[in-house]
Formats: C-alpha cells, structure tokens, sequence
C-alpha cells in the first residue's frame, strides 16, 4: 500500500491576520452532526469552513472569524472544522503529529480494527 495525502490547513486568527478571499456566490452552509458550517471556495480551488465568535454569521474575511480549516472539498473541511470543535485536544493532537501520520490517538480494539458497533472480530462487529 502506497501512502497518499490530503493536504488540511487548520488555521486560527489573531487580531489583525489576513483571511483569505473567496470566490463570489459560493458560499454554502454544510450540517456536520446537527451543526451548521459555512463553507465558500477559496480562490485557490480550495473550500474552507470556518468558525466564528459573533451572533450574525459573518464571512469568512470578517474579523470575527476566528478560525478556518480549508481542504480539497467543502464536506472535508467542515467534518474537519467540527472535529476539531467538539474536541478541541484534537487540534493539539494534529499540531504535534505534524501531520506526519496518524493524529487519531485513539488506540485499535485489541481484537482488530474499529467499526461503528464495536472492535471487528472474524465473525463481524460485535452487536
């Protein structure tokens, strides 16, 4: 098995950092786990979601967007946004990785690899 990469830009703002520009009319809110995030595609071909601290819903080059993830596909980068908003250890986790790797801590089942319903055993998922 040959080692392919996605290439995921997790970035946060600090007061006065540039945002990047989108392209017009692209806009597009994604739900992720019940949540809505907006995404637009970046006038690089990439698509970004971001997260903001504001009660409207402002736009990506809005200072009150604090935070961004921009990724291949708009799906990418808000699944990746809302990871690592509901476990913000994540981001920590992917940051000492460098990326180079697997970010995901969590161990395997002792039995084989993990699904949805438990460790996968020879007979299937335990249920």
């Amino acid at each position: 098995m040959s080692d392919r990469h996605v290439p995921i830009e997790i970035s946060v703002a600090e007061e006065g950092d540039e945002r990047p520009a989108v392209e017009s009319g692209t806009r597009l809110d994604v739900a992720v786990r019940g949540g809505l995030y907006p995404t637009a595609r970046l006038d690089d071909g990439r698509y970004a979601a971001w997260w903001f601290e504001a009660e409207n819903n402002p736009a990506l080059d809005d200072e009150a967007t604090t935070e961004w993830v921009a990724a291949p596909t708009r799906f990418l980068a808000a699944a990746t946004l809302s990871e690592l908003w509901d476990d913000p250890t994540a981001f920590d986790r992917v940051v000492t990785d460098g990326g180079e790797g697997n970010a995901d801590a969590r161990p395997a089942a002792p039995d084989g690899p993990e699904t949805p319903d438990g460790p996968e055993t020879p007979d299937g998922p335990d249920v």
